[in-house]
C-alpha cells in the first residue's frame, strides 16, 4: 500500500467551497461505482453521470481514472484513519488493539457499506491493472501503514505473531478479510463473527467482561 509514479491532488478543504463540494460529490459516486461495478466497468463518464456532473469535471480535477481511484482510497484511508483514531482514543487507559480496528470497520460499514466494499475489491483491482500498480507499489507507505503499526506496538495490544516480529501486514491482512466478509454477508453475520473475533482477541478466549 504506497503510492508513486501518478500525482494526487493534494488533499484538503479546497479555498474554493463550491470545488470542495463538487470534488466531494465526485469521491462518493466514484466510491460506490467502483464497490459495484469493480475498476474496469467503470469510467469516469459513468462517474460524471451518477454525480450529475459533465464528464469533462473528471477530468478537470483528477485526469485519469488511475488518479480517481487512488483519490477514492485515499478518502477511504483518511475515514478509516478518523475511526481508528477515535476508537483508539475512547479508552486511553486499555489497549487500542485491535479492538480499534473492529470497531473501525463497524463504523465505516454503518456509515455506508461502500467504504468496506471499496476496500475489499482494491486489491484484487490493483494486481489486474498496471496503472494502479505504478501507484500501490511503490516505496513510501500510505499513513494508514504507520497508523496501523502504531496501533498494534501499543502497550498491551495482543499480536498474533511472534515476539518481536511486526504484526501490521498480518492486521491490514485481517481487515481486507473483514473488509471481504462485509461484502459478502448479511448484517446479523457480519456482527457475530466480528464478537467472535472480539473474544478472541480483545477479551481472550473464556473471557466474558
Amino acid at each position: 500500500m504506497t503510492a508513486k509514479g501518478q500525482h494526487v491532488k493534494p488533499r484538503g478543504r479546497p479555498s474554493n467551497s463550491c470545488t470542495a463540494d463538487t470534488v466531494a460529490v465526485m469521491l462518493v459516486a466514484a466510491r460506490k461505482q467502483f464497490a459495484a461495478q469493480g475498476y474496469a466497468a467503470t469510467s469516469n463518464r459513468t462517474v460524471a453521470n451518477a454525480a450529475g456532473l459533465a464528464h469533462t469535471a473528471i477530468y478537470n480535477h483528477f485526469g485519469s481514472k488511475a488518479q480517481l481511484f487512488t483519490a477514492v482510497f485515499l478518502d477511504v484511508q483518511d475515514r478509516l484513519i478518523f475511526e481508528l483514531q477515535r476508537s483508539a482514543g475512547r479508552t486511553p487507559d486499555e489497549p487500542a488493539f485491535p479492538g480499534a480496528l473492529l470497531d473501525a470497520i463497524e463504523e465505516l460499514r454503518a456509515a455506508d457499506p461502500t467504504y468496506v466494499e471499496f476496500l475489499a475489491s482494491m486489491y484484487v483491482e490493483v494486481r489486474r491493472h498496471p496503472e494502479l500498480r505504478n501507484v500501490f507499489q511503490g516505496e513510501e507507505p500510505f499513513p494508514i501503514v504507520d497508523v496501523l503499526r502504531s496501533l498494534a506496538a501499543s502497550p498491551g495490544a495482543k499480536s498474533a505473531l511472534g515476539k518481536g516480529e511486526d504484526p501490521t501486514w498480518f492486521w491490514i491482512t485481517f481487515a481486507l478479510g473483514l473488509a471481504q466478509l462485509s461484502a459478502l454477508a448479511d448484517t446479523a453475520t457480519f456482527a457475530t463473527t466480528v464478537e467472535m473475533f472480539r473474544q478472541q482477541f480483545v477479551h481472550g478466549p473464556g473471557d466474558d467482561s
